[in-house]
């Protein structure tokens, strides 16, 4: 007589026999637990997706930002020699981005830059301005450091580590540092981007 019907057509937690445990904890509870494990840990999924996203095409965007750099400078350079053709100077770009260390500065960087991340998302600064200036930081700093690694051509005499980083930051100096700032420029216009569309 006590007893009401389930018109619900889904078992209720007396017919599961697990409305109250030994412990007096309900089945929902234990439900609302693992929904919101799951929820943080998409949460965090979606968080490192978003941020290797967001790197990889800030890498990228910077790259080829370099190679123009570098295509330009070398093109303005040889006028009126017999080398001075777009693809030859394209060439040369792209050699000097793997073997003038920019990309290994650019792989040297996602430790650092995850733990810029870290920090932003700590401290709450305002990404405009931080992830720039980071960013021109950190690509100024590991390029001159990669550059003076980076192995030289034969006909280049041998140096130290600072006369190396001391010459690339002489030669590439003002590049490395507008390549940073596109870096984190566009780092920060990606992130809000997923953010509001994800």
């Amino acid at each position: 007589m006590g007893s009401s019907t389930n018109l619900s057509g889904y078992p209720t937690n007396e017919e599961l026999g697990c409305n109250r445990g030994r412990n007096g904890i309900s089945l929902s509870y234990h439900l609302q637990k693992a929904s919101r494990a799951m929820k943080v840990t998409n949460s965090w999924q979606s968080n490192a997706a978003r941020r290797v996203v967001g790197y990889s095409v800030s890498a990228i965007i910077a790259s080829l930002i370099y190679v123009i750099w570098i295509t330009v400078s070398t093109t303005i350079s040889g006028l009126g020699t017999t080398h001075s053709d777009l693809p030859f100077e394209l060439g040369v770009a792209f050699f000097f981005l793997f073997a003038g260390g920019f990309a290994l500065a650019l792989l040297l960087m996602i430790v650092p830059w995850a733990i810029a991340v870290w920090a932003h998302s700590t401290m709450r600064w305002d990404g405009r301005l931080y992830f720039p200036g980071v960013g021109a930081l950190l690509v100024f700093t590991l390029g001159c450091t990669a550059a003076s690694l980076s192995p030289k051509p034969l006909w280049i005499e041998d140096q130290t580590f600072l006369e190396g980083a001391v010459i690339a930051a002489e030669r590439q100096g003002l590049c490395l540092l507008v390549c940073g700032i596109v870096f984190g420029g566009c780092y920060t216009w990606l992130d809000r981007q997923i953010r509001a569309r994800f």
